[in-house]
């Protein structure tokens, strides 16, 4: 069982105690998980696909445990990994609207109790809201619609909104995802000073350097690590070597237990033929040679249990080994060669469709990358959009190579009611289904995960699926599109991408705010984007 955090039974935000949970008519995600959290600092780590994002649900009330027991002795608020799709207004979305309404109605003369109680005393509502628009830099205009933020602009929002109480224990999934580096640097700054603790699901290197405690959630459960993030990395490098020992030196037992038992096997089968010589020619009575051989078979007997049971027990040891190391094992990508196009793309007198105001005149050779930056609200998805057709650019002429593939920051190239192994071929066709299985399972995606709906699986599982596509790929892309590539993925993908782009040989048009991730791609040239 984990230790806890620290401090008294007062100073527990949750505890948790066998918890488990599986979706109907599938296997369990995880099952008899134990851990105290305490008002503290923690972050929640582990691989793409291993639940983190549903304990977050679990945790926060959002779903109801398969089992388990679940006690929240503090007031909680969160922030799911995805913002659902909602075509309404800020105040609908930010959920304020009702009581705004109310709060109108009222002072122009109303004296309706529905009114009344709508408003439930919470006169400072519209000053609250004003603040946290101010605070997030969107306009003070809660009638405008919530799609016409950018994604950075509505996880500000929402976080503002979550940090305004200060005893609130925060369970925050992927917080930085779509954050320009500004907006990052201000997220840590609010964690750091939030007196009522919270729990961080993410990825992000230097927003898990701030936490206390990290939790490591994967096939064997779920273990807390004191000391922060570096301890956490150190420990964990050193138990995935020790792991990988474990499980050489195993199998090399296990090998040599069935070698020793051939050999063994071999001898008491000699040894039973020269008995069966000697009773046939044998001049003893038959009750002495019946007793013989009863004894041979009782020892053989013994023998083959004490044999069966250790081999059992070594491949046991080989089992969690092999479990040990499956939990720290990460994949490779590898995204194909250079394509023949020289040039391909051109960008004269453009304008993105939403904010930046300017024109934008640009030239990308084959195998040139760029890097689009800006702040959250200045166009950079949108710049992605034009240049991939989806949209027009409000002004200019955009050429671009034919073959060329966007990943979007919500994956649309994926069918969500479709398997992960449908929208593979699908994508990328002319492989078996054999060679589409292992590229699936070298993203985890084996047996039942890669037939399940793409809504099923995790965001950072569909960004790696996504990227799958460049990577299986049989012609090679004149252009890639990344929109916010590293957003979901774990820490051991992150690695892998960015050695990925580091290797690839192609045209690249990157979009990101990971340093090291921009860092690593090999970036030729630079354009930043203005909020208007």
């Amino acid at each position: 069982m984990p230790l806890p955090s620290g401090g008294s039974m007062t100073a527990i935000a949750i505890h948790i105690h066998q918890l488990g949970f599986a979706p109907a008519g599938r296997d369990p995600v995880f099952a008899d998980l134990e851990a105290s959290i305490a008002c503290d600092s923690h972050a929640l780590v582990g691989r793409n696909g291993s639940g983190k994002s549903l304990l977050g649900q679990l945790l926060a009330g959002r779903l109801a445990p398969t089992h388990g027991q679940l006690i929240r002795h503090v007031e909680l608020g969160y922030l799911p990994q995805r913002l659902p799709a909602f075509s309404g207004s800020i105040a609908e979305a930010l959920g304020v609207h009702q009581k705004l309404n109310a709060l109108r109605r009222i002072e122009a003369g109303s004296v309706d109790p529905a009114d009344f109680e709508t408003l439930a005393d919470d006169w400072a509502i519209g000053e609250r809201c004003s603040r946290w628009l101010a605070d997030a830099g969107v306009s003070d205009a809660l009638a405008r619609p919530w799609e016409s933020l950018s994604g950075g602009e509505r996880i500000r929002l929402q976080l503002t909104r979550l940090f305004e109480s200060a005893d609130r224990f925060l369970i925050l999934d992927e917080p930085g995802n779509h954050l320009d580096q500004r907006n990052r640097r201000w997220l840590r700054e609010r964690l750091h000073a939030h007196a009522g603790g919270y729990l961080l699901i993410s990825h992000d290197r230097d927003l898990l350097a701030d936490a206390g405690n990290i939790h490591e959630l994967s096939t064997l459960g779920l273990r807390r690590y004191g000391g922060g993030y570096d301890t956490y990395a150190t420990r964990r490098d050193a138990e995935t070597q020790a792991a990988e020992r474990q499980l050489d030196q195993a199998r090399r037992e296990l090998r040599a237990l069935d070698q020793r038992q051939r050999k063994e096997q071999e001898r008491l089968a000699k040894r039973q033929h020269k008995a069966d010589r000697e009773r046939a020619n044998a001049n003893m009575p038959t009750i002495l040679l019946d007793r013989r051989k009863q004894r041979s078979e009782d020892t053989q007997a013994r023998l083959h249990t004490a044999q069966r049971l250790q081999h059992a027990r070594l491949r046991e040891q080989v089992g969690d080994a092999r479990a040990r190391v499956e939990a720290h094992r990460t994949q490779r990508f590898d995204f194909g060669a250079l394509a023949a196009t020289p040039s391909v793309l051109h960008l004269d007198g453009v304008v993105p469709p939403h904010g930046h105001r300017e024109p934008i005149n640009l030239h990308l050779a084959s195998g040139q990358r760029l890097f689009v930056g800006g702040d959250n609200g200045s166009g950079k998805s949108s710049l992605l959009a034009a240049v991939m057709g989806r949209v027009a650019p409000r002004a200019g002429r955009i050429r671009r190579g034919k073959k060329v593939l966007l990943i979007d920051q919500h994956y649309s190239l994926l069918r969500d009611q479709q398997s992960a192994l449908d929208n593979l071929r699908a994508l990328s066709p002319g492989h078996s289904v054999t060679r589409y299985r292992e590229y699936l399972a070298g993203i985890g995606l084996q047996r039942e995960r890669a037939q399940l709906p793409v809504s099923c699986l995790s965001g950072g599982e569909r960004v790696k699926l996504a990227l799958l596509v460049l990577d299986s790929a049989l012609e090679p892309y004149d252009l890639l599109l990344l929109d916010e590539p590293d957003s979901h993925l774990d820490l051991d993908s992150r690695r892998v991408l960015e050695q990925a782009l580091a290797d690839y040989r192609g045209s690249l048009v990157l979009v990101s705010h990971d340093p090291q991730l921009v860092a690593h791609a090999g970036i030729d040239q630079q354009l930043h984007l203005k909020k208007p």
